[in-house]
């Protein structure tokens, strides 16, 4: 009777022996993928906002900024007041990448 406790009692620490090396090796696996996912390289995001730049330019005297080909926004700035450099640049069309670049540019010249 005795030794069948101890056949069971063996059987039942092999099971544990198991369970436990495929749980170490499941945390290990884990582990290995975390560390690839955090020590990849970041992929680039792609913006929504399109490539095309905005475009300030002088018509009929007023400053006005078009994107794409399309005016976008006539302003009450009188491009007459302007320096000469500015007026020159404005009646070529000044490019602007992005809208931080316009707002500086209608802050400039509407102050």
């Amino acid at each position: 009777m005795m030794q069948g406790f101890y056949v069971l009692a063996m059987r039942r620490m092999r099971r544990q022996k198991k369970i436990a090396l495929a749980a170490c090796a499941l945390a290990l696996l884990c582990a290995a993928g975390a560390a690839r996912a955090y020590f990849a390289a970041p992929k680039a995001v792609t913006a929504a906002v399109s490539d095309v730049p905005y475009v300030a330019q002088a018509e009929n005297g007023r400053l006005t900024v078009s994107r794409g080909g399309q005016t976008i926004l006539r302003t009450d700035i009188d491009v007459r007041t302007l320096p000469r450099a500015d007026r020159e640049a404005l009646s070529q069309g000044i490019s602007l990448p992005d809208a931080e670049a316009l707002a500086r540019l209608l802050e400039d010249y509407g102050s």
